[in-house]
């Protein structure tokens, strides 16, 4: 592997692109004046290499690699080297199968650097790891041996020389893999530390809870299957018991309606003989009231006169409906008409919008017209001062025109001279470069297909990424919005089952198909908002059991629920359509107030707020007590006369009218309304929540086939331009393009001649009409004055009288724009009064509602007036008849008969009503049987069992009564198991202690995998030492043997320090004739650089690196040494490339390339020259030239 040519473009001297083709595989020179970029040549490659300690190219920063640190408008640098790669024993690991390898690293002024490697784009590390394998590590270059360098090596300690010896063993780029992986290790460790925490402090104590919950949940299940038995028992039992009941009331039904049917022909009969009574008595009557009608008279006259004012608030009544009718009816229309008015303004706003573009573009006109009349009138003022304006508007004596405009011509003649010299120039250039531009260049042809092909295909996958819709990265986006709300939502119900939310919510089946469950409004707690915390307490002990009550909307919902609605605890219903609720007078709690003072007491129910249609409800739960501030002010209100109502104090202690404290002490922990609240609030986040999530999944769903596709696509389209980029780069680097590119600048630099020399004849043929015209005027002074005010009086004229037209037209337009706008002004006034007129027409409206219930009770209270003097009129009359003798026998032997007839009719309907009872019971005990049937499916299939002996309802066995106290005992048991068991802890518990198991697994792995790799770094360690002492003694015999040969009768050697392992170091010994120095200081310094040399010579001959390169290493020596170095560089290494800078001779005669820098306006350039003499074999690359070095 050895570099084959380099290509410069923009690094330190090298302004322009530079391509240094042609190096020899084994030996090449670089010579050139001081300054003319010869190390620069060897900076460019370290460049590539990856140098990261940038003093080694002479540099303080990386910008100071571009050409003039980018002043200079070059603000990037790019430096590619290509590797011949045909020797299968040197290639880097992982290139076996390219025959060769392009590498480039290209910095940009402020930007970022970037690697290349065959045209991919890689990583610094990729690049580094390359170089590394092939024994090319420029972070520790022992091939690269610069200026100064030899005095850095005779100063190197011995751990400085064990690190050379170790770059050539090759194991130096083991120990920063050693180092990396330690650290690893050390990071996996502390991860480690967490797990273990995690694992006791969270994982353990969460199974063993779980463990425990397991138990508890069988010991509830257990208790599930007895009370299962005993149900069975009890029930059987009670169902047995029910339907021997309802026989019994079947046979009293029956003797009850007997003795009803011999009451009611009782009845008839004397019926029949009070009517007979009841006529002779009417006719007895009429001779009564003949004689004492005038009592009768005037009772019946004021019942007119009562019926009459009873006749005139009916018809007030009436025509407050009607009013209240026609004033709603007015409203209607004012609503509609405010409606109409509004869409009218919506119409108006658009027409404005649009006449106010017009009426702009006018005035804009206006504007134009009246700039050109002051134009025309400054005209008319300078001809009238005997000046005239020229082409620029301005005024100026003819005399002067004249004189600018013979300048200006004569501007145009020397234009045209110069573009027909740089035209001819230019024309002879284009033909000679089309005459040497090969036209046949079928790369370049077929590239340029490429690059057209390619770059159609990018266009017509950007239409498709434009068509699909998606916004990139939408995807993600939404898939991490969907994580973080499932974490939340797990979070959520985490949170509702720490604080045993479900125990707020009433847990039933539908006891009916179709069962509406907004009948079902939820538990008295649940539907209560607290004003003011500070009220929790107390208001949790004035409701006290009913919190847990559940409102319904009526007692059928109730029942039903009860029966059918298999409810899992006892539970206490309030019905909303029977319940009554029970508020404090309004005067009583203001009395209170004025007693201890309003912020002393309260009533429960202002205390809270909830729906309008749980109010009866909240009334009968809270209605009843006051809270006030404490016991002192609670023995106030409670005992005063006036006010005998219950107080509960903020701290819950209650007194109570009849004499009753209770309470004492302060309940601890959170109250319960505060903690109903808090959970509502929980749920309400967690529908949010789950809303949110639902739409978010739905819009996964919807883009998820786009935005696959549309991933599919944006690969194609970077492949494709990726393939575009090489294409251009490919294109560009061609001489066809260069010299096609330079073509197309001379034409059109052609063109941009030709269109200055037509417009400047142009100019010249208008100056010098100009000059004609302006020669005649000055000529004929008089008569051109009098022309030019006359013309100006009649331009000022004509656009005085355009302008007034533009001014009148946008005026006219002015005052349609200003009417349009008063339109909108009213009509937005209209709907404010509008509005206004409605706001009062509802407060009439209400008024009038007010009025008709006035009148209604009004009514009512006349319609009562008239039904009393009736019942007068009636008791008079009845008076009368008492008068008579023989009218009372009649009427007491008629009021007997017809006592005696209510008495049956009593004795009926008790009868009737203990026959209703007995049914009513007799339903209620059907009902119940059909309850208990629904209830329990298996009674109609088992009952036939009911009390037989030896089966499970054997009566005998099990006392039913007994197991009834024992079901309800263990029911209790079971509800409060309930409430702390968690039905999940099985399956939680058989997937923790999978996760568990699963991460003590993983921690095994981990933990098996650091023994491995730490028995792997100590073998690798004992094979470092071993190669270490293998490479030691090789370079040292190396070094003996190089020096000797240099300096004949000299000895070297490589020992450790005294007393020091080799494995900490190594330093330099040397001896003239079998005399040891004990020092290098004792040397000359000529003698110490060959010392030096000799060492890195025997490094670099143990393990060949495939590329050297030397840096003015012969500066210090004289002509005799140089000249040996270069031959026994030529003679024993073979199998490496050097690239060697020298100002000597006797170093690059040796070589078989010589390249030569040179600096040309401003800019390095570089040459170069075979070696005839000295070359062996013919290079890879074509040569240029056989001269010889001179």
């Amino acid at each position: 592997m050895y570099i084959k040519s380099i290509v410069i473009d923009g690094f330190k001297s090298y302004g322009r692109r530079t391509e240094v083709q042609g190096f020899d595989p084994e030996f090449n020179a670089i010579t050139g004046l001081n300054g003319t970029g010869k190390s620069n040549i060897l900076d460019s490659i370290c460049f590539v290499l990856g140098i990261s300690n940038l003093v080694h190219v002479r540099a303080t920063s990386l910008q100071d690699l571009v050409y003039k640190s980018g002043q200079a408008g070059i603000t990037k640098a790019t430096v590619t080297l290509i590797f011949d790669n045909s020797d299968p024993n040197q290639c880097p690991i992982g290139f076996e199968s390219c025959r060769e390898i392009s590498i480039t690293r290209q910095i940009v002024v402020g930007g970022k650097n970037k690697y290349h490697i065959n045209g991919k784009s890689v990583q610094n590390k990729r690049v580094q790891d390359l170089f590394c394998s092939v024994q090319l590590n420029v972070n520790n270059p022992n091939f690269l041996i610069m200026q100064g360098r030899i005095t850095k090596v005779l100063n190197m300690k011995p751990h400085e020389i064990l690190s050379m010896i170790e770059e050539a063993a090759g194991t130096s780029m083991y120990e920063a893999k050693r180092d990396s992986a330690l650290k690893l290790i050390e990071r996996k460790d502390a991860k480690l530390n967490e797990l273990y925490a995690v694992i006791r402090e969270e994982i353990e104590p969460k199974l063993e809870k779980l463990r425990e919950e397991r138990e508890h949940y069988i010991e509830f299940q257990k208790v599930c299957r007895d009370i299962e038995y005993l149900t069975r028992l009890y029930v059987s039992y009670r169902y047995l018991q029910l339907c021997k009941g309802v026989e019994e009331t079947e046979k009293t039904i029956a003797s009850l309606r007997s003795t009803i049917d011999e009451s009611e022909k009782k009845i008839e009969s004397n019926c029949s003989t009070a009517e007979s009574l009841e006529q002779e008595a009417k006719e007895l009557q009429t001779r009564i009231d003949t004689e004492g009608g005038g009592m009768m008279g005037e009772l019946e006259q004021q019942l007119a006169v009562e019926s009459k004012k009873e006749a005139t608030v009916f018809a007030e009544r009436n025509n407050t409906k009607d009013s209240i009718g026609v004033e709603q009816r007015k409203l209607k229309n004012l609503q509609k008409s405010i409606r109409d008015d509004e869409e009218a303004l919506k119409s108006k706003e658009a027409e404005m919008h649009r006449r106010g573009e017009t009426f702009q573009t006018l005035k804009d006109a206006c504007e134009g017209d009246e700039s050109a009349f002051a134009k025309a009138q400054k005209r008319f003022e300078a001809v009238t001062a005997g000046l005239s304006t020229n082409e620029d508007g301005e005024a100026a004596t003819l005399q002067d025109q004249l004189i600018a405009a013979k300048q200006k011509s004569a501007e145009a003649t020397t234009a045209i001279k110069q573009s027909e010299m740089e035209l001819k120039h230019s024309q002879k250039l284009l033909r000679d470069k089309q005459n040497n531009m090969n036209n046949s260049d079928a790369a370049y042809l077929e590239d340029k297909r490429k690059f057209t092909k390619v770059e159609g295909q990018i266009g017509q996958i950007e239409n498709e990424l434009q068509s699909t819709g998606y916004e990139e990265g939408s995807m993600e986006t939404l898939s991490s919005r969907r994580q973080a709300l499932q974490t939340e939502i797990r979070s959520l119900r985490s949170d509702l089952d720490r604080r045993n939310a479900h125990r707020w919510e009433l847990q039933y089946r539908d006891p009916e198909p179709g069962f509406d469950r907004r009948s079902v409004k939820g538990m008295v707690a649940k539907l209560v908002t607290v004003k003011d915390p500070k009220y929790a307490q107390a208001l949790g002990t004035v409701a006290g059991g009913n919190l847990y009550s559940v409102i319904t909307d009526t007692d059928t919902t109730s029942k039903k629920l009860l029966q059918k609605g298999q409810l899992q605890t006892r539970t206490t219903m309030i019905p909303l359509n029977k319940i009554t609720g029970r508020k404090i007078d309004p005067s009583v709690a203001k009395f209170a107030e004025e007693l201890v003072g309003k912020e002393n007491v309260t009533t429960a129910l202002s205390c809270i707020s909830y729906d309008p249609q749980v109010d009866q409800a909240m009334q009968f739960a809270f209605g009843h007590s006051f809270i006030v501030k404490n016991l002192e002010v609670a023995n106030k209100i409670t005992f005063h006369p006036r006010i005998k109502t219950r107080s509960v104090t903020l701290d819950g202690d209650v007194v109570d009218p009849g004499g009753t404290l209770s309470g004492g002490a302060r309940a601890k922990g959170t109250a319960v309304l505060l903690d109903v609240a808090e959970i509502n609030k929980i749920q309400a986040m967690l529908q949010e929540k789950e809303a949110e999530l639902r739409n978010i999944c739905a819009e996964i769903s919807n883009i998820e086939k786009t935005a696959q596709r549309f991933g599919q696509l944006k690969e194609q389209h970077d492949m494709l331009n990726y393939e575009l980029n090489n294409l251009k780069q490919r294109l560009a680097q061609t001489s066809f393009q260069q010299t096609q590119e330079e073509i197309e600048e001379l034409k059109k630099k052609i063109e941009t001649l030709q269109n200055t020399m037509v417009e400047a004849r142009q100019t010249q043929t208008h100056c010098a009409e100009k000059v004609k015209d302006l020669q005649s005027k000055i000529a004929d002074g008089k008569g051109h004055r009098e022309r030019e005010l006359k013309s100006a009086e009649e331009d000022m004229k004509r656009t005085k009288k355009k302008s007034e037209e533009s001014r009148k037209n946008w005026k006219k337009h002015e005052q349609d724009f200003e009417t349009l706008k008063l339109e909108i002004e009213e009509l937005q006034k209209g709907i404010v009064t509008a509005k206004e007129q409605a706001g009062k027409l509802t407060e009439q409206i209400e008024t009038l509602i007010q009025r008709l219930t006035e009148v209604s009770g009004t009514s009512d209270e006349m319609t009562a007036a008239v039904t009393a003097l009736k019942q007068q009129i009636k008791q008079h009359k009845e008076k009368m008849n008492s008068q008579s003798k023989e009218l009372k026998a009649k009427y007491h032997q008629r009021d007997k008969l017809l006592k005696q007839n209510e008495d049956l009719k009593l004795e009926i309907k008790k009868k009737e009503n203990e026959i209703a009872k007995v049914n009513s019971d007799n339903k209620d005990g059907y009902d119940r049987i059909s309850g208990m049937e629904e209830k329990y499916p298996w009674i109609p299939e088992d009952k036939e069992f009911f009390g037989v002996k030896n089966t499970r309802y054997d009566y005998n066995k099990e006392d039913p009564q007994e197991a009834g106290r024992k079901l309800k005992k263990l029911q209790d048991s079971k509800d409060k198991m309930s409430r702390k068991v968690n039905q999940k802890a099985m399956v939680l518990l058989e997937r923790e202690e999978e996760q568990y198991k699963e991460v003590m697994r993983r921690k095994k792995v981990v933990e098996d995998d650091k023994n491995k790799i730490q028995a792997i770094i100590n073998d690798l360690d004992s094979e470092k030492q071993k190669k270490l002492k293998v490479a030691w003694s090789e370079v040292d015999e190396n070094f003996g043997s190089i020096f000797s040969t240099l300096l004949p009768g000299t000895q070297a050697k490589l020992v450790p320090p005294d007393g020091v392992n080799f494995m900490k170091g190594l330093e330099v010994k040397v001896g003239f004739n079998g005399m040891w120095k004990e020092s290098l200081t004792e040397l000359s310094g000529g003698q110490r650089s060959l010392v030096a040399l000799s060492l890195i010579l025997a490094m670099l001959k143990y393990k060949p690196a495939p590329l050297y390169i030397l840096d003015e290493v012969d500066a210090a020596l004289d002509l005799s040494h140089t000249q040996n170095i270069g031959n026994m560089l030529k003679a024993h290494f073979t199998n490496s490339q050097f690239i060697i800078v020298s100002l000597k001779d006797g170093m690059f005669n040796n070589a078989n390339v010589l390249f030569r820098t040179k600096f040309i306006d401003g800019m390095s350039g570089v040459t170069r020259t075979v070696n005839v003499a000295n070359l062996r074999k013919l290079p890879r690359n074509p040569i240029e030239g056989n001269a010889r070095f001179c």
